[in-house]
């Protein structure tokens, strides 16, 4: 990252690593929760707002933008 200029560090790293890394540990634990309401939803053969298999998907997609959010966090702190 030596040939970046410090001007265009902010667009590749937006606020730091010490909100990434926190934005991290809060979607990670929007996901359990979602996780957790597609499971009570699929055991109890409800919808408890959305289907059980929309729960699972969005899990799935904030564990994967939780992620993104870490590795953002790693390397901007590396830096």
């Amino acid at each position: 990252m030596a040939a970046v200029p410090k001007e265009l560090k902010f667009l590749l790293f937006g606020k730091g690593p010490k909100f990434h890394a926190r934005a991290a540990m809060f979607l990670e634990a929007l996901g359990l929760v979602c996780l957790i309401l597609g499971i009570i939803g699929g055991a109890m053969n409800k919808e408890l707002g959305l289907a059980p298999t929309y729960w699972f998907l969005m899990t799935i997609a904030i564990w994967i933008w939780a992620l993104w959010s870490w590795l953002t966090a790693y390397v901007a702190a590396k830096e």
